[in-house]
């Protein structure tokens, strides 16, 4: 994981950043934006519990967002997220993303799950099937 988020950075001059606590370094986890399929820069972020509910993710995020906007501008930001998990939809939406699919989520052995595909911009329908594959 590590080594392709260092690939990301020497390809695309963008790629997710290690998340740590101002004060004591201690990890929380790890944000970003990387390009995918070199259709759309995907949006991810992941923080230990104890780390969530801070504003920890939308700030990073934020971050990630305008860097992506400048390193390539043509591609959408995207945010690929399960329907149940309000907290990552808070940040898609705090960082400017809005809803542009939901549908099953490929793959996921429980039959019940819905995908949100969140962008800052209008998909086409090729970089819908990107995202949601």
């Amino acid at each position: 994981m590590v080594q392709a988020w260092i690939d990301g950075w020497e390809r695309d001059g963008l790629s997710s950043w290690i998340v740590r606590d101002a004060d004591s370094g201690v990890v929380l986890g790890n944000a970003g934006c990387w390009v995918k399929r070199d259709v759309f820069w995907n949006l991810g972020y992941r923080l230990a519990y104890d780390a969530q509910g801070r504003g920890i993710a939308s700030r990073v995020s934020g971050h990630a967002v305008k860097e992506a906007r400048v390193v390539r501008p043509e591609l959408p930001v995207v945010a690929i997220l399960l329907e149940h998990n309000k907290a990552s939809a808070r940040v898609a939406e705090k960082v400017g993303l809005t809803v542009q699919h939901r549908g099953p989520d490929a793959g996921n052995p429980d039959p019940e799950a819905i995908r949100l595909v969140a962008a800052d911009r209008p998909l086409s329908e090729s970089q819908v099937h990107a995202a949601s594959s």
